[in-house]
């Protein structure tokens, strides 16, 4: 698989091994735009991820593996947390169809996504149930990649649980994360740079 290098400035050091893998998608129209935040800071905080899926297939990488990329934000899965120091983050470029839904994802992206994910599960030893969506980490906060996603290509190329669930819900390991009731997801106590 080509991977086109375009840095991003926004990553620092890991403190715990790669052991998951989390998937974004960006409701972004187009690949500058994704650039724009993702590189050139032109969002509201520095974000990053360590890898970009055009619609075309193409795989960008932003941030070398062993660095921490800037992609997950305030999240956590069962009694992991800082999953920006436990995870590899790929964003699928993706347009915004409405606030609430992206569109679809191409076939060229999936096939990539697939390759790349099978990559990173075999050399990290990423057990399926640590391959999740950002939604699943950081639920009532984010909703990406959506409901369009193809999970079920994922889970038929054993890259995926079925029953992707949060392993938190309605609770919080993390004392900076304020529980609300169910379905008003979370809130953070103090300003997190990483969205």
């Amino acid at each position: 698989m080509k991977i086109i290098q375009k840095p991003s400035p926004y990553f620092n050091e890991r403190t715990a091994k790669i052991d998951m893998l989390v998937i974004h998608a960006t409701a972004t129209e187009t690949l500058a735009d994704t650039f724009g935040y993702l590189i050139e800071g032109q969002g509201p905080a520095p974000v990053s991820a360590h890898y970009v899926i055009d619609r075309d297939g193409t795989v960008y990488q932003l941030v070398d593996e062993s660095k921490r990329a800037w992609h997950a934000g305030v999240s956590f899965w069962g009694d992991m947390t800082d999953l920006n120091s436990h995870s590899i983050g790929i964003e699928f470029q993706c347009p915004a169809v409405s606030a609430d839904e992206l569109g679809t994802f191409s076939e060229a992206q999936i096939e990539a996504g697939l390759v790349l994910c099978r990559d990173i599960m075999t050399r990290y030893h990423i057990p399926l149930e640590n391959v999740v969506a950002h939604s699943d980490i950081a639920p009532g906060r984010k909703k990406d990649p959506g409901k369009s996603f193809p999970w079920n290509r994922f889970v038929a190329a054993g890259l995926a649980l079925a029953n992707r669930r949060p392993k938190c819900v309605n609770q919080s390991p993390r004392p900076d994360i304020i529980p609300k009731k169910s379905g008003e997801g979370t809130t953070p106590s103090h300003p997190d740079p990483d969205i």
